[in-house]
């Protein structure tokens, strides 16, 4: 029964953007979060239908065993992107619990949603899930927040099993030898979701000598995500507070770029640095690894292909906790 579940709901995704009710849904999430335009919205429900095929499910339910008993898993989910904690919900059902969700109001739409129409689908779901605005009654935690709320998050669920998450960033790699399809790729990277995913790259660690302006041509036809009311007060803000400082950037009018090496970078504005050797570069990943999310590019030590940063699969477990393992020992 497990499998077929998942099966059933990648199926229901797949049809999904010429279904009237997902359609409906997609514009309500976006009346109520502007930042989750239609096409992000269609983006990510893609791609969950892309990872939901019965081969991936197979193997993504290997690392699953039975547990004891079934527990009330509570949920605090992050709202930066859509169906962001759709993941954990997954992780939830698969290990054999009840999930006890309390959504982002910042996504709260498509996770009830998705939810709604997987059970009319698959009957033997419901009660495994709860919508809720107190997570209250519940045996173990996963909740995503930044660091500030993840000491409020340690303190709150101290007394049961639980999962923090703060936050991460993500970095690319910028090979000599990277050709124009690279680079392209790595816009993917940077701008899907206007860049405000912990999987969106912030960080472009550059070759010595490398011209930054080469990224700025691939990077075109990313042009008009400028047109977006709140991306251009971001960038529009942050450019003031660089010109008023004097301080050396890049600007292509649509993103800046600053030299520094800072791995965050806030949405409309990208930072990089140059490296001699990439032995110099894996050094400054393996001592930031509880800062990374993903490390892009096509050296061997890189977690993630270019291109490929918005599009995990279900064993991309975040912060490289497994969440089924873990939800297996409760």
């Amino acid at each position: 029964m497990r499998r077929e579940i998942f099966v059933k709901l990648g199926d229901l995704l797949r049809d999904a953007a010429e279904d009237a009710g997902w359609q409906q849904a997609v514009a309500e999430a976006h009346i109520r979060n502007n930042w989750f335009t239609p096409e992000n919205q269609w983006f990510a429900l893609a791609n969950w239908a892309s990872a939901l095929q019965p081969e991936s499910i197979d193997a993504w339910l290997a690392d699953a065993t039975a547990p004891l008993a079934a527990k009330k898993v509570g949920l605090m989910l992050a709202g930066n992107i859509p169906l962001v904690g759709l993941h954990d919900i997954l992780c939830v059902i698969a290990a054999g619990h009840t999930a006890v969700i309390k959504p982002s109001s910042d996504d709260a739409v498509l996770p009830k949603y998705l939810l709604e129409r997987w059970t009319a689908a698959c009957p033997e779901l419901a009660g495994r899930w709860e919508i809720t605005e107190q997570l209250k009654q519940i045996d173990a935690a996963i909740a995503t927040g930044s660091n500030n709320s993840a000491r409020y998050f340690d303190y709150y669920f101290r007394k049961m099993p639980h999962i923090i998450r703060k936050n991460r960033h993500s970095v690319a790699l910028v090979r000599k030898d990277d050709g124009e399809e690279v680079l392209k790729a790595l816009g993917e990277d940077a701008f899907r979701y206007y860049g405000l995913g912990c999987r969106n790259v912030t960080h472009f660690w550059l070759p010595e000598g490398f011209d930054p302006i080469a990224l700025f041509h691939a990077w075109e036809p990313w042009a008009d995500i400028i047109h977006h009311h709140r991306y251009a007060n971001n960038y529009t803000y942050h450019r003031a507070i660089l010109l008023m400082n004097l301080s050396v950037h890049l600007d292509n009018g649509f993103v800046l770029m600053q030299e520094s090496e800072e791995l965050y970078s806030p949405a409309g504005m990208l930072r990089y640095s140059f490296y001699k050797n990439e032995a110099e570069v894996q050094s400054k990943a393996t001592a930031s690894a509880e800062q990374l999310q993903c490390v892009v590019g096509n050296a061997s030590w890189c977690n993630t292909k270019p291109g490929c940063s918005q599009l995990p699969g279900l064993r991309d477990y975040a912060d490289g906790v497994n969440t089924l393992q873990f939800l297996s020992t409760i």
